[in-house]
C-alpha cells in the first residue's frame, strides 16, 4: 500500500477542498480533522472520507460559504448553517471553552452542521484544556431501529474525555451501532467479512457479507437504538431541526438532505472543590485497572484511547498507509482539481 506523510496528505486534502470553494482556513480545518483520524488508525473517518465531502458540496448539503454563528444565548445555540462539520465544531468548541472558563460548566447545542469527522478530537481538545467533556451527535438515519427492517436511527456518535496523567487525556469515542456506516462502506470496498450481528441486507436479514450489507445494526439491540432516539430528541428536536423523521417521510432519495445537530457538555475540573487532585485520582485508577489480573490471552489491559495514542505515535514517524483503491480515487480527485498527490515514501 502507498505510505505517505500525514502532513503532506493534509496539504493535499486542503488544496482539493479549496479548489471546491472552501476558504483557506476552512479547508485546513477540515483537512486537519481527517488527518487526526488517519494518524490514530480511524481510516473510515480519515482522508478516505474526502470523496464523500466533495459529493456533499456538489449536492449542496455542505455550504462552503456558511459562517457558524452564535444564534441564542440561553440555552447557548450555534447555528452552523450547513457549514463543513469540522468548521462548525471548531467554532462551537471555541464558544463552549470561552463559556466554561467564565462559569465552570456549560452546555451548548450546534444546529445544522454536517459530518464533522471523528468526534474524539473535539472532546480531547477540551480535556487538554482542563475540562470534563461529553458530546453526542444526531444525524441521518443510517442504522436500523431495533426491530425495524430499514434504517431509522442515527449511528451517533457519543464521545467523552477527561484530563489524564502526563498530559494525556482519557478519550472514549463510539458509535451506537455495532459498526459505523463509514466502516461498513470501507469494508465493502475492501471486500471484508463483517462481524456477526453487525449489519443487515436490503431484505432485513443479518449478514456478514459487506457486499450485501446496507444497514448497520444497533449495539446491544434496543439499548443502542434507544440511545440513538435520545440523541435525536435532545439534540435535534430541541433546536427545531429534526433529522430522522424528515428522512423517513421523504418521497425520494433526493428529498433526503444531509444535516446534523450536536449537544456539547463541558465542566472545568478546577471548578470542583477537589479538582486539584483529579488528575492524580485518574492516575491511581488507571494504575489499578492496568494491574488487574488479565484474562487468558490478554497481554495488557487498556483504557479508552490507549491504542489510538500508540498508533498516532507510530504513524507520526512511519506515515499513513492508504488502501490502493482509495489512493486511486484520491489520484482522480487530485487530477480533476489540478492538485498533485503527495509523494509516496520509499
Amino acid at each position: 500500500m502507498p505510505v505517505v506523510d500525514s502532513f503532506s496528505l493534509a496539504r493535499f486534502t486542503a488544496a482539493v477542498l479549496q479548489a471546491r470553494g472552501l476558504s483557506t482556513a476552512d479547508a485546513a480545518r477540515v483537512a486537519a480533522s481527517l488527518q487526526w483520524a488517519d494518524e490514530r488508525g480511524i481510516g473510515s473517518h480519515g482522508v478516505a472520507f474526502l470523496p464523500v465531502y466533495l459529493q456533499m458540496i456538489d449536492a449542496g448539503d455542505i455550504d462552503v460559504r456558511a459562517r457558524p454563528r452564535r444564534a441564542h444565548d440561553a440555552p447557548l445555540i450555534i447555528e452552523a448553517g450547513q457549514a463543513a462539520g469540522a468548521v462548525a465544531m471548531a467554532c462551537a468548541m471555541d464558544e463552549a471553552l470561552r463559556e466554561v472558563r467564565a462559569s465552570g460548566t456549560t452546555t451548548l447545542w450546534v444546529r445544522r452542521l454536517t459530518h464533522a469527522g471523528a468526534m474524539g478530537q473535539y472532546v480531547e481538545l477540551a480535556a487538554r484544556q482542563g475540562c470534563l467533556a461529553m458530546l453526542f451527535v444526531a444525524g441521518p438515519p443510517l442504522m436500523a431501529y431495533h426491530g425495524a427492517a430499514t434504517a431509522a436511527a442515527t449511528t451517533g456518535p457519543l464521545a467523552m474525555a477527561v484530563p489524564g496523567p502526563d498530559g494525556e487525556p482519557v478519550v472514549f469515542d463510539m458509535a451506537v451501532s455495532e459498526i459505523s456506516f463509514a466502516r461498513l462502506r470501507r469494508a465493502r470496498v475492501r471486500g471484508e467479512v463483517l462481524p456477526l450481528a453487525a449489519a443487515m441486507d436490503a431484505d432485513g436479514a443479518v449478514t456478514t457479507d459487506a457486499a450485501r450489507a446496507v444497514t448497520p445494526l444497533p449495539m446491544a439491540g434496543a439499548k443502542g437504538s434507544g440511545m440513538a432516539l435520545m440523541f435525536e430528541l435532545m439534540a435535534s428536536l430541541a433546536v427545531a431541526n429534526p433529522v430522522v423523521e424528515p428522512h423517513l417521510r421523504a418521497a425520494t432519495p433526493a428529498d433526503r438532505r444531509h444535516t446534523q445537530n450536536a449537544m456539547i457538555l463541558l465542566a472545568r475540573v478546577d471548578a470542583f472543590p477537589s479538582g486539584a487532585d483529579f488528575v492524580e485520582r485518574v492516575r491511581s485508577l488507571r494504575e489499578t485497572i492496568e494491574g488487574l489480573p488479565r484474562a487468558r490471552g490478554v497481554e495488557r489491559i487498556h483504557l479508552p484511547g490507549d491504542r489510538r495514542r500508540a498508533t498516532q505515535q507510530a504513524r507520526a514517524t512511519q506515515g499513513i498507509a492508504i488502501d490502493p483503491a482509495a489512493w486511486q480515487t484520491l489520484g482522480a480527485i487530485g487530477q480533476a482539481a489540478g492538485v498533485e498527490l503527495p509523494p509516496i515514501r520509499p
